[in-house]
């Protein structure tokens, strides 16, 4: 990727104002990039504004810098540089002032169903993360990596490694995890942040889930699902209460696939989950119905209303 890295690296020198966005709904991975991302080029003297739909969800809020996102893009018609971060194409931003901007852009991702729609493109699908891309590009570029920087980036490669048990991490993860670790990130506040802070309505929102979860031993399919009656009987919610919901259910080792599927308005949010020795390829699945993903972790959204018959059983409509 030398020679996108070049001309990433020029495109950012010649930039002033520059905006940054990732997906809608903020993970610790395109965040935790997006925010190292931020903290080096507001020390070169950049105008930097960066905006993701819905904000901080309060288990990233511990992040360094995370208070300066905004979760809409103010004076839409005023950068010189786009960078995103896990969009597989401008769309995934959920902001229509991002869509309809037409300026240079640099799109950084690793999901394959990248549309490669930046004027430079830094896609690689063999890497970890995001996170671990930017570090890789920090030091081509030969740029500092502070210690609020490396908290950044860590905490994208933990939460996007399931901190490290998924088949995604590689020598190369470890090796860049090991060396941000040098840099001043702890990896025991990464993990008490993004994984260990589950509040009471939480866990009671799981085991809601869990009680709707179904194995079907002919397919070997697990699957769960929260309808909107459960979402009003459970009460306010943070956005990001599911995270990690769907890899649990993926553990169930007679299951070849997990499928989490919840309301979230009049949309349908559907989560898949595979493991390598399971040999499922889930993207697949996911495009079936218009998303997609990595072949062992994808999504999808679609318009419909989850539903419970007389029986109990469930039903989408």
């Amino acid at each position: 990727m030398e020679t996108d890295f070049i001309n990433a690296k020029k495109l950012i020198e010649q930039a002033r104002k520059i905006l940054l966005s990732m997906h809608e709904r903020m993970d610790g991975d395109d965040g935790g990039s997006l925010l190292a991302f931020t903290h080096f080029l507001e020390s070169q003297d950049k105008q930097v504004t960066a905006v993701i739909k819905y904000g901080v969800p309060e288990a990233l809020k511990f992040l360094p810098g995370s208070g300066k996102i905004q979760d809409s893009v103010p004076q839409p018609n005023n950068y010189d540089l786009l960078i995103t971060f896990g969009c597989s194409n401008k769309e995934r931003s959920g902001l229509d002032e991002i869509v309809s901007l037409d300026i240079p852009s640099i799109n950084i991702d690793h999901h394959p169903d990248n549309t490669f729609f930046g004027k430079v493109n830094l896609v690689d699908k063999t890497k970890s993360s995001v996170a671990e891309l930017v570090y890789d590009f920090f030091n081509f570029c030969q740029w500092p990596i502070t210690q609020d920087i490396a908290a950044c980036l860590l905490t994208g490669i933990i939460t996007d490694t399931g901190s490290f048990m998924h088949a995604n991490t590689q020598s190369s993860t470890l090796m860049a995890a090991a060396d941000l670790m040098h840099k001043g990130a702890r990896t025991n506040k990464i993990t008490r942040h993004t994984f260990k802070n589950k509040k009471p309505q939480v866990l009671k929102a799981w085991a809601r889930a869990m009680e709707n979860s179904r194995f079907d031993p002919s397919s070997r399919i697990i699957s769960a699902a929260i309808t909107e009656e459960d979402l009003l009987d459970l009460g306010e919610l943070p956005k990001s209460a599911f995270e990690g919901f769907v890899e649990t259910l993926n553990t169930m080792p007679e299951a070849r696939f997990a499928l989490f599927i919840r309301q979230d308005g009049a949309v349908i949010k559907g989560s898949l989950r595979s493991d390598t020795h399971k040999d499922v390829d889930v993207s697949k699945i996911a495009r079936l119905f218009g998303g997609g993903g990595h072949k062992l972790a994808a999504g999808f959204s679609l318009n419909g209303k989850i539903s419970r018959k007389l029986s109990g059983e469930l039903q989408i409509s």
